[in-house]
């Protein structure tokens, strides 16, 4: 596992400065570790007993391409989607659901600015505490089976990258 530092740092200085903060970059990290202990840039399933990198989300932040899935959230959401448009002409990738899912597997930098615009997307101020980091967790990224007790951890982890 390495942690996509500098990936991370391009997506950020592709998006307004409001958007980068310590705090933002904490939870940042932890979703991303939650989702993928920034291992693997597809969902991993099992086939014949072995997990396999053939899920349907893509990034270490484990988007999913569907019509109600955070992909499409950001790139239609009212707060992200001009921040999303100006990041996938940056990156050179097209402004659509699948374009996007498909470059995610392979982008750490569009995977990680995403990510900041999903986060971005949640009405409330961003948390300061591991409790109000999984609420947010939670809201925005929907997860069809949360563990929350691997998320302590995770945010620990993400404390680490930026303390």
């Amino acid at each position: 596992m390495t942690f996509p530092r500098a990936a991370i740092d391009e997506a950020f200085s592709l998006l307004p400065k409001a958007m980068d903060s310590t705090l933002a970059r904490v939870l940042h990290a932890a979703i991303g570790y939650q989702e993928s202990k920034y291992g693997s840039r597809r969902q991993l399933l099992k086939v014949n007993g072995v997990l396999a990198p053939v899920g349907p989300a893509a990034s270490y932040w484990q988007f999913e391409n569907g019509r109600l899935a955070g992909i499409n959230g950001v790139l239609t959401h009212k707060a992200s989607a001009k921040h999303a448009q100006r990041v996938c002409d940056a990156l050179a990738v097209k402004p659509e659901r699948m374009a996007v899912w498909e470059r995610m597997a392979a982008d750490d930098v569009l995977g990680a600015a995403f990510a900041r615009l999903l986060m971005y997307t949640d009405p409330h101020r961003l948390p300061g505490s591991t409790q109000e980091g999984w609420e947010l967790y939670q809201r925005v990224w929907r997860p069809g089976k949360p563990h929350i007790e691997t998320w302590g951890k995770s945010y620990a982890f993400a404390l680490e990258q930026y303390s």
